[in-house]
């Protein structure tokens, strides 16, 4: 009988809306955000907004981040393809990618890969740096939504995705417009 309703609780947990406590929005995406990641830590500005969580390690400052940033471009997207799209979240891509390099030293950013985010056209780049003398590594996307640029990305140190890391790109990739 217990496992019947764990499985009832589940399979309705997997289909109904995430409620406000697993889900946050994020300019004009609604994330789920993992289990362990506290926050968030908002910041709106100038026609931006940013949202980030860390998911801290034990014993430790440091942990793994998940950040969402939306820029509102205003109707200068508008009638963009899906094609024009894609290549734009590319563009932005590597311009929030250029922000990246200036804060941290040696920063390389693999090839930038087309995926989809909330099915809209999109880009992934996996990148390495450091931070104070210290490896670092971190995915980043970029998306159009509306009106909006939208870049999400998670980073930790070292030089491995992390399993937190894992459960940020998953929370990315699964990202829907609100």
């Amino acid at each position: 009988m217990r496992t019947l309703v764990a499985l009832m609780w589940l399979t309705a947990a997997l289909t109904l809306p995430c409620e406000p406590t697993w889900c946050a929005e994020a300019g004009p995406l609604v994330i789920s955000v993992p289990q362990g990641f506290d926050g968030p830590i908002r910041s709106d500005e100038a026609g931006g907004v940013t949202v980030a969580w860390v998911k801290h390690r034990p014993a430790s400052d440091g942990g793994t981040s998940l950040q969402i940033s939306a820029i509102d471009v205003g109707a200068s997207l508008d009638g963009f393809t899906a094609a024009q799209r894609a290549d734009g979240a590319k563009h932005y891509l590597v311009e929030f990618a250029r922000g990246l390099a200036q804060r941290l030293g040696a920063f390389e950013l693999d090839a930038i890969d087309p995926v989809k985010l909330a099915g809209l056209p999109a880009a992934r780049a996996r990148w390495t740096a450091t931070v104070g003398g210290t490896a670092s590594i971190g995915v980043i996307y970029c998306v159009l939504v509306g009106h909006s640029v939208v870049s999400l990305q998670t980073q930790d140190v070292g030089s491995e995705i992390t399993p937190a890391m894992y459960s940020a790109i998953g929370a990315i990739e699964g990202v829907r417009v609100k």
